[in-house]
């Protein structure tokens, strides 16, 4: 799944943003006792942000949105974590490669 915006809020506020993301899926399995336990993991790229303020730390709530037919439309959503590679720089698009490692479960 692939989309054109992410919006990164911590308390509630919009402190960053991400472009063009990407998921990919992986499956993880283990095996305890004779059972196998299978979960999915998700890989998330982006190939560029912006800051509107400083963040207060590398945990972020995440909305991810795509645009169909004209109009951005709520992909998934849940808890990331990333360490972006500058912080200070604000209210500019900033092209790096970033890593988003997803934290919880979305709830969409």
């Amino acid at each position: 799944m692939d989309g054109i915006l992410g919006v990164l809020k911590q308390d509630g506020k919009q402190v960053a943003g991400i472009y063009d993301w990407e998921i990919n899926l992986a499956w993880d399995s283990t095996t305890s006792k004779g059972w196998q336990k299978v979960k999915v993991v998700k890989h998330v790229i982006a190939q560029s942000y912006w800051l509107t303020e400083i963040p207060q730390d590398s945990t972020y709530d995440i909305e991810l949105y795509k645009k169909i037919d004209g109009q951005l439309v709520l992909m998934d959503a849940g808890v990331i974590a990333i360490n972006l590679p500058d912080t200070e720089t604000l209210d500019r698009r900033l092209y790096a490669p970033l890593q988003l490692i997803w934290r919880q479960p979305s709830e969409y």
